[in-house]
């Protein structure tokens, strides 16, 4: 269905059947083409950048994140939507303000955690994004992809500019920091039935729930172990400190 500008603000359950996009298909292939676009962009101006140029451009990215977060918050609240479904409690959620906090007063732990972790995790929605149900030029989706984007960017292009070191050591530290935030998500979500960071529930489509195939409800969590394994081995053990 070609994008319809009377749609661009619509929420999930005033579009019609046929308004979103499908995975894979070409419109989320060219959405993930401009992200990788920025993404690479991001990368390459941080590190020719000066000190000040980095400072600026790490909480450029900081603020946008958070920006972006309110803006698809404030369409919720202007068309009476906004509930506890649709709180920042997604892991991606959460990273907004890990990213914010980074970039204004910078951490390592944060900035492995931001790596290590909220950067898959953001990579994987990109991937296998929730809000297919939306036109992919409509206003929550152009949003959504956005601030994947730059939450993946954050961290490569610390990386990529000599301002973060991948600290193998710290590892421990930010699954603990996983452990806990998981924990405070798990409880929300069993209170007001949310399915935040997918504890409940896996999202559809994803490799989460090939793993629900055989591991079942709630054995599928054990599925984010390997991953994270596989995930934290590619990223880290290349040039590993």
């Amino acid at each position: 269905m070609l994008f319809a500008m009377e749609l661009f603000f619509s929420l999930e359950d005033e579009l019609p059947a046929d308004a979103g996009f499908s995975l894979w298909g070409g419109a989320h292939l060219t959405a993930l083409a401009l992200a990788a676009a920025l993404i690479a962009g991001l990368c390459l101006g941080f590190r020719r950048a000066s000190e000040s140029g980095r400072r600026a451009l790490r909480r450029g990215v900081g603020w946008a994140v958070l920006a972006l977060e309110l803006l698809r918050a404030g369409n919720l609240i202007l068309r009476g939507a906004f509930s506890v479904y649709y709180l920042p409690l997604h892991l991606c959620g959460l990273a907004v303000f890990f990213t914010l906090g980074d970039a204004l007063k910078p951490s390592a732990l944060i900035g492995n955690f931001l790596y290590s972790t909220c950067m898959p995790g953001a990579a994987f929605a990109l991937l296998f994004p929730d809000w297919t149900a939306y036109p992919v030029w409509g206003y929550h989706s152009v949003v959504a992809f956005a601030v994947h984007a730059l939450i993946v960017a954050y961290p490569l292009m610390l990386v990529a500019g000599g301002a973060l070191r991948r600290e193998v050591r710290l590892l421990p530290r930010c699954f603990a920091l996983l452990l806990v935030l998981a924990a405070a998500v798990y409880g929300f979500d069993r209170l007001v039935g949310a399915n935040y960071m997918f504890l409940l529930a896996p999202a559809p489509g994803s490799p989460l729930e090939w793993f629900a195939g055989f591991l079942g409800n709630p054995g599928y969590l054990l599925g984010y172990l390997p991953m994270l394994a596989a995930v934290w081995a590619a990223l880290y053990l290349p040039g590993k400190r």
